[in-house]
């Protein structure tokens, strides 16, 4: 029995031992299979033997990354995401399929979590550039700047020769509006690694700027030398739409058919050609282009999915429809297809104000987001309903990810330079609408609100420019007449203006043409002319606030005041509870020297408007000029409870704090303001300012005093603040120029004149020039006694010596 019991138990490790070589053999079998059929580009085959390998050991890591990488092979990103967590999780020395979950996380939402897989990777392998970039996208998620900026920078150190370290960064500097800094990089990139694709960014930065343009046209077309031939339909296309946008139709026209000769996929290129001929006015080209290439490819999806963005493009929705319902046809399971479906009925919805077809096109975007969370067509349509249901940021962010998958996608560039500008960021808008209409110079739209953003931000050159070429494609858009009229106006070419508004024919001169009509007429100084426009206006929208300012505005300089009051006394009365009435009525009780009648009517109007921050404004204003300082703070306080969300509420809140002698709270306001509108240049500005003045956050200071100079480039004060910044971080020598410049902007009679000359005194001593620091220390006193004197013969009170008078006195007696 003992005999017997040794050579069963021998014979079961036998057993034991063959089993398992055999689930070895088993998997090094599967594994080699995977591979095979992965190297076949036969993704799905690839899928079942990796699965086969975890059935036999779920906890294989090599397998779990392998179908990981399957997955994603096949657009199947879901499944991708958590067959890389469980890699990850299995081994967590895979640096690479931790930078892939890092990345996949951050487009699923999950950004801490990108930032702790990349950190680890750092962590081992500091060298490892991808996983400095995760670092990076992740901290731009997070809005922490000075973080994600070190990170693209440490992207670029460790891999100095990697396109895609070198453009990210250039591209971080280019979107934070450091042109200077982004140039450098973009020219560094294509000189050390001249790639199709380094000089493709390059052109794109040269042409934002019309005296580059034989620089953008020259990379552009060495960016062509440098494709290969499967990639050679992308830089056709962008040197064709930037020919287009240069107004040179046959040169892009010439472009892209040969590009339709050289390219083995040569469908969008067809479709570029067909929108610009479409432009031209040769529509019959344009559909003959469109249609051929649907009957070339009868069986192939993508010419119909084509068809539909053009068809959608024309306004003919129903048409985009139904080509989207035959590309769907052809290809059931394409989520292409089902995601162009869905953006159709979400525009006819919306349009038609049918909520079936807007809960049909949701449903279709949500399920493929659920397979495929980074889906960027996906993103764009749920962008669109974001957009629709106010959740702006949402939309950012959705966009921002789609276009990380789809950097030429000018669509989503368009979107999200709508999204911005709604968010207040109005530069970042701007740089996303110049990119959009630099892919795709016929997004006719895109042109329309990259013009109002220049004017938004008082680029009214820009503004005209861009406006013109809208009205090239669209002659009777009038708003967009009275737009560029405008601008003119704020240019002083008011001929000019006079002349555009002309353009429109008398049947279409509504109240609004006639408004603007007599705003120019006001500002030529023909009153009569003005005057008697504005009544027909006023006609028309009785009791219209603007018409009402308008009217008074002129009247007080005919000598006929009393009828612009009564008139406005009229609306008033008929009209107690409108806001925008009860304002202007407080202007002219102020004009009345009714101190009370003004803040009743801004207290009443805050009570029927209470989300209304004009009224706010006025009364905050009214409070400021009669002194009345803790009750300004508690109104802009009310404002905010109302609305937490205005930035400029936010600044006057950091000034009036700033003055009031409490930095720490101004500082909070000032950084709530720039993170609700990173352009609000003063914001950026007085924040440097108080961190100069602390010693503290100097690199920080540093960044948004480069910005507020930027935005304000003929601003005094900034570049009072950038020099002061650049003396409190160590160099004064390169804080003397901007100096400089502060000094010679201001004029005699300002109050901080003085000062400013204390600070560039300061950095000559710095620097080792005595005579300069002593010369200009005599001119800031000066400038304070002058100042002092002139406050003293208005009968302005005069308080004791300021911190810096008294520390420039002693100064000039040490020098």
């Amino acid at each position: 029995m003992r005999v017997r019991s040794f050579w069963l138990v021998a014979l079961s490790g036998v057993v034991l031992l063959a089993g398992c070589r055999s689930n070895e053999q088993a998997i090094a079998d599967h594994l080699g299979r995977g591979k095979q059929y992965q190297d076949e580009k036969k993704f799905a085959e690839a899928i079942i033997e990796y699965k086969n390998v975890l059935q036999i050991d779920p906890n294989r890591a090599d397998a779990h990354y392998e179908l990981a990488k399957s997955y994603l092979q096949l657009g199947q990103a879901k499944e991708g995401f958590w067959e890389l967590r469980e890699t990850v999780r299995l081994d967590p020395k895979n640096h690479e399929a931790a930078v892939q979950f890092g990345q996949i996380s951050i487009y699923a939402g999950e950004v801490e979590e990108a930032l702790k897989r990349a950190d680890a990777v750092i962590a081992e392998d500091p060298k490892n550039e991808k996983a400095w970039l995760v670092k990076g996208q992740a901290h731009e998620a997070l809005k922490q700047p000075a973080e994600a900026l070190n990170a693209f920078q440490k992207a670029a150190e460790a891999a100095p020769t990697s396109e895609a370290a070198l453009l990210v960064l250039a591209n971080y500097h280019r979107r934070n509006g450091d042109r200077k800094t982004a140039g450098n990089q973009f020219e560094a990139a294509a000189k050390n690694v001249p790639t199709m694709q380094t000089l493709l960014a390059l052109a794109s930065f040269y042409s934002e700027d019309r005296s580059r343009d034989a620089d953008a046209e020259a990379a552009y077309r060495k960016a062509l030398e440098l494709a290969k031939p499967e990639e050679v339909a992308r830089p056709y296309a962008l040197l064709g739409n930037f020919l287009f946008a240069r107004d040179r139709f046959d040169d892009g026209v010439a472009v892209l058919e040969k590009g339709i000769e050289a390219s083995p996929d040569p469908l969008d290129l067809i479709y570029t050609l067909a929108r610009m001929y479409r432009q031209k006015g040769d529509v019959a080209k344009a559909d003959e282009l469109m249609e051929r290439a649907t009957q070339k490819q009868p069986d192939n999806p993508k010419p119909f999915l084509v068809l539909s963005s053009y068809k959608g493009r024309q306004g003919d929705l129903e048409g985009a429809l139904a080509a989207a319902d035959k590309a769907l046809e052809l290809a059931p399971k394409d989520q292409n297809a089902q995601l162009r479906k869905a953006e159709v009925l979400l525009e006819l919805g919306y349009r038609d104000s049918k909520p079936d077809r807007i809960a049909e096109g949701r449903k279709l975007v949500d399920a493929v987001l659920a397979a495929e969370p980074s889906n960027p067509g996906g993103l764009f349509v749920k962008a669109k309903l974001d957009m629709a249901d106010n959740k702006l940021d949402d939309a950012v962010q959705a966009l921002r990810s789609a276009i990380d998958v789809r950097p030429d996608w000018a669509e989503a560039h368009f979107l999200l330079g709508t999204s911005l500008r709604l968010t207040g960021q109005r530069s970042a808008a701007r740089t996303e609408l110049a990119r959009a209409l630099e892919i795709d110079a016929s997004l006719v739209e895109a042109r329309r609100v990259l013009a109002e953003v220049h004017a938004d931000l008082g680029e009214h050159e820009y503004a005209v420019e861009e406006g013109r070429r809208f009205l090239q494609q669209r002659p009777d858009a009038t708003d967009m007449r009275v737009r560029v009229a405008q601008s003119l106006v704020l240019l002083g070419r008011l001929d000019e203006a006079l002349a555009e508004v002309n353009k429109i024919p008398e049947s279409a001169r509504d109240e609004n043409v006639q408004f603007a009509l007599g705003r120019i007429y006001t500002a030529k100084g023909e009153n009569e002319k003005a005057r008697a426009l504005l009544l027909q206006a006023l006609a028309k929208r009785p009791n219209h606030p603007d018409i009402l300012r308008g009217l008074l505005q002129i009247e007080e300089k005919m000598g006929k005041r009393d009828e612009a009051l009564a008139r406005i006394s009229k609306a008033v009365a008929e009209k107690p509870d409108d806001a925008k009435l009860q304002q202007l009525a407080a202007v002219v009780a102020l004009m009345q020297g009714k101190v009370d009648d003004a803040t009743g009517a801004l207290e009443h109007a805050i009570q029927v408007a209470p989300d209304d921050m004009t009224s706010y404004q006025q009364l905050a204003d009214l409070y400021v000029r009669t002194g009345r300082t803790s009750q300004t703070i508690e109104i802009y306080e009310k404002a905010l409870q109302r609305k937490p969300d205005q930035p400029r509420i936010h600044h006057f809140l950091g000034v009036l704090y700033e003055y009031g002698g409490k930095p720490e709270v101004a500082v909070t306001h000032y950084e709530e303001a720039i993170k609700l509108s990173p352009d609000l240049a003063e914001s950026k500005n007085n924040l440097a300012y108080l961190y100069a003045e602390s010693g503290k956050n100097l690199d920080r200071a540093l960044d948004l005093a480069q910005d507020a100079k930027a935005l304000m480039p003929d601003d005094p004060n900034t570049a009072d603040t950038l020099g002061w910044v650049l003396f409190r971080r160590g160099v004064p020598s390169a804080a003397i120029g901007y100096l400089k410049e502060a000094e010679a902007g201001v004029k005699p009679e300002d109050a901080t004149l003085g000062i400013i000359r204390h600070h560039l005194a300061q950095a000559y001593e710095a620097s080792g020039d005595k005579e300069n620091a002593r010369n200009t220390l005599d001119r800031a006193i000066a400038a304070q006694e002058a100042f002092v004197e002139a406050q003293k013969a208005r009968g302005v009170p005069v308080g004791s010596d300021p911190t810096w008078y008294q520390d420039a006195r002693k100064m000039r007696e040490r020098l």
